[in-house]
């Protein structure tokens, strides 16, 4: 299993200057075709809500269920779960970049770093390993992971916080 990270092209080689980076020229005909077919069945309109997120026509009619208004709906951020269908959103607002946060959620420490060159977060638990984790809008985590947990900045602590001594590592 390799680690797949999402990225950009000045982040990867901060971090490993020697990668062999390759562009890819292929275009799929089906995506081409899959891409106009949507087009010309939307009359080439698109629903924008007060976020500017872009969603297509009938968007909200394909869900079987209301959005959950906790947060505006085109929200971006780190959705975590723990495996068993319970989830945590952790809003890009609230994880600043560059940093480390540390969440205790479900009786364990969450170490989320937002990249300081291409802004991605990723979460890993302070006792090893990683959470199943994506990066999302409110509107799919939300539908995903009803009721789900969601992180504010009273909850966490910035690592800077942290004292020396408490027992916990952050290595970068």
């Amino acid at each position: 299993f390799w680690h797949v990270a999402l990225t950009n092209v000045e982040a990867e080689l901060a971090h490993n200057p020697n990668a062999i980076l390759l562009k890819s020229n292929y275009r799929s005909l089906i995506k081409m075709l899959m891409a106009l077919a949507s087009k010309w069945l939307s009359g080439g309109r698109s629903t924008i809500n007060r976020e500017k997120t872009v969603l297509p026509p009938r968007f909200r009619g394909s869900m079987s269920k209301k959005i959950d208004a906790r947060l505006p709906e085109g929200e971006q951020g780190l959705g975590v779960t723990d495996g068993r269908n319970i989830g945590k959103f952790y809003p890009m607002r609230l994880l600043p970049k560059g940093q480390v946060v540390a969440d205790v959620w479900r009786g364990r420490t969450l170490l989320i770093e937002r990249g300081a060159i291409d802004g991605v977060p990723s979460a890993k638990w302070a006792d090893g390993g990683e959470p199943m984790q994506l990066l999302s809008r409110w509107y799919g985590f939300s539908f995903t992971y009803p009721g789900c947990d969601i992180y504010e900045r009273e909850q966490g602590f910035a690592t800077e916080d942290i004292e020396e001594g408490e027992g916990l590592a952050v290595t970068g």
